[in-house]
């Protein structure tokens, strides 16, 4: 058995209608042609959310692990993420809509402490809620920045989101 990957872009995230971050475009120092990124900001002060929803590819087996790489301006502090997962099977008695997501799991990580901005990776993994190959997937994360071990008095930057599964 082998690792697949799925890359969830910040370009296909839904935030909520309410208590979502901020999606903006960092242009990097580069000239023709000049590098621009997505990125979505996450407040210091306020829990903020992104839904994605993706189906299971045919070669999955199981597991499932977010890996979050994010940044920040700072170096001290730390952020705590969260992420759960609803899954559902065609013919399913709920809708993707109507269904409960997993218990949501999180995790707290240090911002570098070598220099602002470099990135750092979270790791994350939550109950796959019965995920099977074709499922049709939500995945919710989210900066629980109310949390008690939320230092982190910065926006905190997410890059991109990876999940990580064991194939078949």
């Amino acid at each position: 058995m082998a690792t697949g990957s799925i890359l969830l872009p910040n370009m296909a995230a839904q935030p909520p209608d309410s208590a979502g971050p901020a999606l903006s475009v960092a242009k990097g120092t580069h000239t023709a042609p000049e590098r621009f990124s997505l990125i979505a900001s996450f407040d210091a002060a306020a829990d903020q959310h992104l839904w994605w929803t993706i189906q299971v590819p045919d070669n999955y087996a199981s597991g499932g692990t977010f890996r979050l790489v994010w940044e920040a301006n700072a170096t001290s502090g730390s952020a705590v993420w969260g992420a759960s997962v609803g899954a559902v099977t065609a013919g399913d008695a709920d809708t993707p809509i109507e269904h409960n997501q997993s218990t949501a799991t999180t995790t707290t990580t240090a911002a570098n402490a070598t220099e602002a901005r470099r990135l750092v990776e979270t790791t994350i993994a939550p109950s796959m809620d019965s995920m099977a190959p074709d499922d049709l997937v939500t995945v919710l994360i989210y900066r629980d920045a109310n949390n008690g071990s939320d230092s982190l008095s910065v926006v905190a930057n997410l890059w991109s989101v990876i999940l990580e599964y064991t194939t078949t």
